[in-house]
This record gives C-alpha cells, structure tokens and sequence, in this order.
C-alpha cells in the first residue's frame, strides 16, 4: 500500500490527478491494483485501489511564487501510537525539491499555531513527510476552512501554500 501511494503521489504532483489512474495502475501493477477516482469532495479527491484501500488527496496547484505539493491523507489499519492508542490517520505530503531541510514542514489550519513536521526523505519528485495526524489537528481540519502548508526555502523565508478544506470531513469520512 505505501509503495502505491508514494506512486500515486509522484503521479499527482508530475502530472496532475487526472493522469494519476493510469501512470498508477502501470506502475504499481496487479500488486497493489490500479487507482480509480471513487470521489470529490470539494476541494478533495478520493483514490481507491482494487482491495478498497483508499487515500484522499488534494494537489496545490502552480501559481507564479509556488510550486505544486500534494497533501494526502488515509486511514492506517491497526496501527497504534508509542501511547498504544489507535492512529485514526497518517497524512502523507510531497512538497518540491530545493526546501530547506532542517526547517521542517509546518502545517497551520486557519489562525491556530503551526505544528511542524520533520521531513521522512526526498524522492525525485519532491520531499516527503509523514505523520501521524492527531486527533485536534483533525479536529481542527474537519472544523477549518485552509490549511497551510508552511515551507523554508532557505533559513530566513517561509512560504504559505494554502490547502481548501472544503469536502475534508466528506472525504475523510467516506474512507
């Protein structure tokens, strides 16, 4: 399931979500089945794999001052936290090459403070996080209206790449 999604990932951010169907299913094989788009939930995608996993994602789009990052959440199947407590979901977001590393990711809904998120590993197509999302920050996604996701592309920058919360809890729910 990771290697399909880290796919669907690359697929989303080098050619946007409407090509993500085909360049997952030949690249993942029958191994993970191919990605279909079951749903869109405002601003938010949901991708299924033929065994019923299934991801939801949203691409920011190319603007002049930024670049595209895909942000995406699923719900891990027995996965449990160093407290032993279930994690009811990991978000998994590619952000493009050239961030300043140990500045980490930070990720802000509406005017709550950022929480940062250290970077898992840079891939050809951009660099990863992963992370368990806690119970207020989903709280605070199903409840906001953008997320942003805050970048460093040198030590003493930072850029807000806005995510639309509009369809989250639909999206999240319907996993």
């Amino acid at each position: 399931m990771r290697a399909a999604i880290v796919t669907l990932l690359c697929a989303v951010l080098s050619t946007g979500s409407a090509a993500a169907q085909s360049a997952t299913g030949a690249a993942t094989g029958a191994a993970a089945g191919t990605a279909t788009l079951k749903a869109t939930h405002g601003s938010w995608e949901v991708w299924c794999y033929g065994g019923g996993d299934c991801i939801m994602t949203q691409l920011h789009q190319r603007t002049s001052e930024t670049a595209d990052a895909v942000f995406t959440i699923f719900k891990p199947q027995g996965l449990q936290g160093d407290n032993g407590q279930p994690i009811e979901a990991l978000a998994e977001i590619v952000v493009p090459l050239g961030v300043f590393l140990p500045g980490a990711l930070g990720l802000q809904v509406d005017g709550n403070e950022p929480r940062a998120v250290p970077f898992e590993r840079c891939i050809p197509d951009g660099c990863v996080v992963r992370a368990p999302v806690a119970a207020g920050m989903l709280a605070q996604m199903r409840a906001g209206g953008t997320a942003y996701l805050i970048l460093s592309p040198s030590p003493d920058e930072r850029v807000r790449l806005p995510i639309s919360l509009s369809g989250f809890t639909a999206a999240f729910d319907s996993l």
